[in-house]
C-alpha cells in the first residue's frame, strides 16, 4: 500500500516574521526601561513632595496665625489694664469731689484733661481717650494722639447714643461698640458702692491694635469679631465665618478658591475672632512652582535621553546600516567595494577592516577568474592563427640577418634586428605578465627603429624618461599598441614627431605619448567608444583594438583609477596617457 505524501501549499507559502530593526529593539528597550520608569518615580516623588509642602504650608500658615493672634491678644488685654487706671487712680475720683464741693469747673477740666493727657494720649493703642461724668454728660473731658482730633469730632456726632446705651448694660465690665469705622471700648468709673459717676471710652486704633495678623505668609486682608459683631475689615468674612466652627487654635481652611485661616480667643466674658484671607494664587503658586520644578527636571532629562539616542544611533546604528548597504552593493555585484572606515568603536573598526579584508578578497577571486577567461580566449586565438612554429620564424630571421651582413648590408640587419625583438616581446617564451620599464621601453625602440626607416627622416622620436623608474615593472606591451596607434592615426604618413614622457605623479606611474597631430571630432568619438564601457561595434582595425585591451588590461590589473585616455592638449597635440600604480 503506497503511503499519501502530504500535499504542500505552493499557493499560500509559509511567512516568516522579520525580525525588528536593531534601532526600533532598542528604541522600545529605552522607553520601557528608562523613560517609562523615569515618569512613574518622578510622578511618584512630584506627589509626595507635593503634598508634604502642603502639610508643612498649613502648618505654617497656622503657627504664624496663633503667633500673631496672641500678640493682638496681649495688646487688647494691655489695653484694657491701662482703662483700669482710671478706676484705681483716685485722681478722677479727688477731683469730681473737689468740683462738688467749691463749683470750680476750670479747675475740674484741667485736673481730668491732665491725668487724662499723661495716662493715655502717648499710648499707640488709643486714637482718643474721652471722659464724661453722668451728672453733666454733655460736658466731655479728652485726649488725642497728634494729628487724630477727628477721633472726637466723630465721637460727639455719632457714637455718643450707643456709648451711653453700653454703658448702662456693663455695669463694671467692658464693653466694645463699634460704630462708623471706630471701635470704642467703654468702661464705668464706680463709686465704692458700685454707682457709676464717669464714664471713659477708649477709641482703639486697630491698626496698632491688630496690625501683627499682617505678619501671617501670603496676608491680603483680615477681619475681626467681638461677640459677633464685625468691629474690623470689609466683612467678607461673614459668609465663612458663619459655616465653620472656629477653634482657639488657628486653622486653615480653603473654599471657592478662597484661602483663609481662623482663630478664635475668650476674654473677660467677650468672643474675639480673627479671620485672615490669604493670597490663594500666590498659595497655590508655591504648589505649582514644586510642580514647574519638577517638569524641568524631566525636561532636563531630555537632553540627556537625546545624548543616549545620539549615542547609539551613531555609534551603533550607523555602523550597522553602513555594513548592510555596503553588504547590499556586494549582493549587486560590485565586489571591491569597501566601508568608509571611521573611528567609532574597537569592534566596528574590526568588523570594518574584516569586512573590507573579505570584499578584497572576493574582488582578487572575480578578477582572477576573469583573467583567467581571458587568458583561455587568447590562447585559442593564438591556437588558430599560430599556424606557423614560432621557432621556425626566428630561425629563419638569424639566417637573413646573418646573409645580410655577409652581403654588408647592416640597415637591413638592424631592421631584421629589430623585427626579432618585437616578435621576441610576442611569443613571451618567459611567460612573465610583468617585466621592468626598461625592457618594454626596448620593444618601443625597436618598433620605432621600424617605423624610422619607413618614414625616414619624416618621423621623429624623442624619450623623457626618468632613470629611476626604469626598473619599474609594468604589464607587458602595453606602450608599442599605443606609439601604434599615435604613428597610425597621429601622424598618417605626414612628417611629425612623437615624445614618450614618463615620469611619477604621486603613487602613479604615468607613462605619456604626444604626437603633434590633432584629433577630430569624429576621432573622439572613435576613442571615447574604445575607451568606454559600450559594446564592440562590429569588426575593428587591429590598432584599434590594441588600444582597447591595453586599456581594459590596466583597469583589470590596477582599478578603475588606471588604464589609458587620450585628449588633446592645449598645444593642439594629441596626449595618450596610460596610468598604473607604482606599488604593484
Amino acid at each position: 500500500m503506497k503511503k499519501v505524501q502530504p500535499v504542500q501549499n505552493t499557493f499560500f507559502p509559509e511567512r516568516k516574521r522579520k525580525p525588528p530593526q536593531l534601532k526600533w529593539s532598542m528604541t522600545i528597550l529605552m522607553l520601557l526601561c528608562w523613560l517609562l520608569p523615569l515618569a512613574i518615580l518622578t510622578m511618584a516623588i512630584l506627589t509626595y513632595v507635593s503634598n508634604r509642602f502642603s502639610g508643612q504650608m498649613r502648618e505654617n500658615i497656622e503657627k504664624s496665625m496663633d503667633t500673631a493672634v496672641e500678640i493682638c491678644e496681649m495688646r487688647v488685654e494691655a489695653a484694657v489694664r491701662v482703662s483700669r487706671n482710671a478706676s484705681y487712680i483716685p485722681q478722677i475720683k479727688e477731683s469730681w469731689r473737689q468740683y462738688q464741693s467749691d463749683g470750680n469747673r476750670l479747675g475740674l477740666y484741667e485736673k481730668v484733661t491732665t491725668f487724662l493727657e499723661q495716662m493715655y494720649r502717648y499710648d499707640s493703642s488709643f486714637l482718643s481717650t474721652i471722659l464724661y461724668f453722668t451728672e453733666e454728660p454733655d460736658r466731655i473731658y479728652y485726649s488725642y494722639s497728634s494729628n487724630n482730633y477727628s477721633s472726637i469730632k466723630e465721637f460727639r456726632s455719632q457714637a455718643r447714643d450707643s456709648v451711653d446705651q453700653k454703658a448702662k448694660e456693663i455695669d463694671t465690665g467692658i464693653g466694645w461698640v463699634n460704630e462708623q469705622g471706630h471701635l470704642y471700648m467703654v468702661r464705668n468709673i464706680m463709686t465704692p458702692v458700685y454707682t457709676p459717676y464717669a464714664v471713659i471710652v477708649m477709641d482703639i486704633d486697630k491698626d496698632s491694635v491688630f496690625q501683627s495678623v499682617e505678619g501671617v505668609p501670603w496676608y491680603l486682608d483680615y477681619d475681626v469679631s467681638i461677640d459677633d459683631e464685625w468691629v474690623f475689615g470689609t466683612g467678607w468674612a461673614e459668609d465663612f465665618i458663619s459655616r465653620q466652627d472656629t477653634e482657639r487654635n488657628s486653622v486653615y481652611h480653603e473654599e471657592d478658591e478662597v484661602a483663609y485661616v481662623t482663630c478664635e480667643r475668650k476674654m473677660d466674658n467677650h468672643v474675639i475672632r480673627y479671620v485672615v484671607k490669604m493670597d490663594y494664587d500666590a498659595i497655590h503658586y508655591e504648589k505649582e512652582a514644586i510642580r514647574y520644578i519638577t517638569i524641568l527636571m524631566m525636561a532636563f532629562t531630555l537632553p540627556l535621553i537625546f545624548i543616549v539616542f545620539y549615542f547609539l544611533y551613531r555609534k551603533v546604528t550607523t555602523p550597522v546600516q553602513r555594513l548592510i548597504d555596503v553588504a547590499s552593493e556586494i549582493e549587486k555585484g560590485h565586489f571591491g567595494v569597501k566601508i568608509e572606515k571611521k573611528e567609532t568603536s574597537r569592534e566596528f573598526l574590526y568588523l570594518d577592516n574584516a569586512f573590507n579584508s573579505m570584499s578584497d578578497k572576493l574582488k582578487n577571486q572575480f578578477e582572477q577568474i576573469y583573467l583567467e577567461e581571458l587568458a583561455l580566449r587568447d590562447a585559442n586565438i593564438m591556437a588558430l592563427q599560430s599556424q606557423i612554429n614560432p621557432h621556425f620564424l626566428n630561425n629563419t630571421l638569424e639566417i637573413i640577418n646573418w646573409e645580410a651582413r655577409m652581403e654588408g648590408n647592416d640597415r637591413v640587419s638592424s631592421m631584421i634586428e629589430a623585427l626579432s625583438t618585437m616578435l621576441e616581446a610576442t611569443m613571451d617564451r618567459k611567460k612573465q605578465q610583468m617585466i621592468p620599464l626598461s625592457e618594454e621601453i626596448s620593444y618601443v625602440e625597436a618598433y620605432c627603429y621600424i617605423i624610422r626607416q619607413r618614414f625616414g627622416e619624416k618621423f621623429q622620436f624623442e624619450k623623457q624618461i626618468d632613470p629611476e623608474l626604469l626598473q619599474t615593472e609594468v604589464p607587458r606591451l602595453i606602450i608599442q599598441p599605443i606609439m601604434e596607434n599615435a604613428v597610425e592615426h597621429g601622424l598618417s604618413g605626414r612628417a611629425g614627431k612623437i615624445v614618450l614622457r614618463i615620469y611619477a605623479e604621486e603613487d602613479k606611474l604615468k607613462i605619456a605619448i604626444i604626437n603633434d597631430g590633432l584629433m577630430s571630432i569624429e576621432d573622439k568619438r572613435k576613442v571615447d567608444n574604445l575607451l568606454g564601457s559600450g559594446e564592440d561595434g562590429g569588426e575593428q582595425h587591429s590598432v584599434s583594438l590594441g588600444i582597447r585591451n591595453v586599456n581594459k588590461r590596466l583597469k583589470i590589473i590596477y582599478g578603475l583609477d588606471c588604464g589609458l585616455t587620450i585628449k588633446n592638449d592645449k598645444e593642439e597635440c594629441t596626449v595618450s596617457t596610460i596610468t598604473v600604480k607604482l606599488h604593484k
